[in-house]
């Protein structure tokens, strides 16, 4: 065995920045909302919470808001801290005599995956936002015969979240060989108005018109100025995130590995072996064929069972596909 990768103490700064900060609070507070309810009580009539209203709610709403926010904060932070210190502790990235790999975690090892050098086609490195703003990555494997798709998320991730250079250099070890993903083609700029459009017109326009009916229904001016308040406010920040989805969007050939690249949420940017890819699929709308772009999936036996070009130039789409898997297409083309 080739010992790839180890675990880090400090990584652990990096477990405020994952879902598990507040997704894990909604989580814990759901099931408890459950067993309270299974049992009949009603929380809201107890002492306590009765107490706490009256406390620091009503009137005191801007006091209790904050507070609230700042514990289920906390409270995350801590919780994500202690999950990510308990599951993955003894972590350990190693290379098989077989050539594939093996994630233990645990002590001494005893939880393990294996993957066969056989059915692994190629690496995910994932960067969420807030991961990607505290200069962290993760890095799944793309790989079959790991279960169906959430046995599957469980079990190919092969480094847990880490500094990004220390991703970029597992990635290279789990590929055998560095794959540069710099450089990938841009995608035409009807890519751009089409992710403005939508952050504008589902991010931004369904509150600002909700305000400003219910406004105008009870006639209550203030719902006006928080529409236009929102507007202002959110306009900026949508069209900024949609610009920067846009600047994910890439792909490239790199040797026989296909490189693609999308996301801003969860930027992720997926190196598979072209070999590996089965079949080639085209995906359109009304919309997107008056755009000229069209999103191309391709398929593989393994991790997510198909990973996608989100709308690249149709008029070059084909030629990139034909590239990447010659002849694939021919059989569908007219001269």
């Amino acid at each position: 065995m080739r010992v790839l990768a180890t675990a880090d103490r400090r990584w652990t700064r990096y477990a405020p920045l994952t879902f598990w900060v507040w997704g894990g609070v909604l989580m814990v507070a759901g099931t408890v909302w459950r067993i309270v309810r299974a049992t009949g009580t009603e929380p809201w009539r107890t002492g306590v919470v009765r107490h706490l209203w009256a406390g620091l709610g009503g009137d005191a709403l801007w006091v209790s808001v904050p507070l609230a926010l700042a514990a289920v904060t906390g409270l995350g932070v801590a919780g994500a801290v202690a999950f990510y210190a308990g599951h993955w502790w003894g972590y350990r990235l190693e290379r098989g005599q077989d050539g594939g790999l093996v994630v233990r975690r645990g002590p001494r090892g005893r939880n393990a995956v294996a993957i066969e050098e056989a059915r692994l086609y190629g690496v995910a490195l994932r960067e969420p936002l807030l991961l990607r703003a505290g200069g962290g990555a993760s890095v799944r494997a793309v790989a079959g015969g790991l279960g169906d798709r959430d046995q599957n998320r469980r079990r190919s991730v092969v480094l847990p979240p880490a500094p990004r250079g220390e991703a970029v250099r597992v990635c290279a070890e789990v590929l055998g060989g560095a794959v540069d993903a710099q450089g990938l083609r841009p995608h035409p700029r009807a890519a751009l108005r089409r992710r403005v459009v939508w952050a504008l017109g589902w991010g931004v326009l369904p509150v600002t018109l909700a305000l400003g009916v219910l406004g105008w229904l009870l006639a209550l001016p203030v719902l006006g100025y928080c529409a236009v308040g929102w507007t202002l406010l959110a306009a900026p920040v949508a069209y900024g995130l949609a610009r920067d989805a846009y600047r994910a969007l890439g792909h490239a050939l790199r040797g026989r590995h296909l490189v693609l690249r999308s996301g801003t949420f969860g930027r992720e940017t997926v190196s598979l072996d072209r070999s590996a890819v089965l079949a080639w699929t085209f995906t359109d709308t009304p919309l997107s064929r008056r755009a000229g772009v069209v999103t191309v999936t391709a398929a593989v036996p393994g991790g997510e069972g198909g990973y996608r070009i989100r709308d690249i130039s149709a008029a070059e789409a084909v030629g990139f596909v034909e590239s990447a898997a010659p002849g694939s297409l021919r059989e569908f083309l007219t001269p």
